[in-house]
């Protein structure tokens, strides 16, 4: 390899490196996850998406995680207290997905 070829590589390396940089900051892997356990911040994450319009729907719950309503919010309870998320992301949680729901087969306390 002569002297300009290894000017050319050096120069794409850094640019893939770069690039690599940059696509990680565009799609947050970078970011601090709300909890360790993949399954757990796939939950939070949908739970926090569907929070401001009262919670998700039945069926959606159904086809993204296979579970019942009730048995969602007993899960997105258990692993809460190991979380990362913020107060006000809680507090939000709690209102769309009330405690007393999953304990009680829907009806409220």
């Amino acid at each position: 390899m002569n002297s300009r070829e290894y000017r050319q590589y050096r120069q794409y390396r850094q640019y893939r490196q770069w690039h690599q940089r940059r696509r990680a900051g565009w799609i947050g892997s970078d970011r601090e996850r709300n909890h360790p356990d993949r399954e757990a911040e796939h939950l939070i994450e949908f739970a926090i998406t569907w929070a401001p319009f009262g919670g998700a729907a039945e069926e959606e719950i159904l086809v993204r995680f296979g579970m019942a309503t009730r048995r969602f919010i007993e899960r997105l309870w258990e692993v809460i207290p190991e979380s990362n998320c913020a107060e006000d992301e809680i507090s939000t949680l709690a209102s769309a997905y009330p405690r007393g729901i999953a304990k009680t087969g829907g009806r409220s306390l």
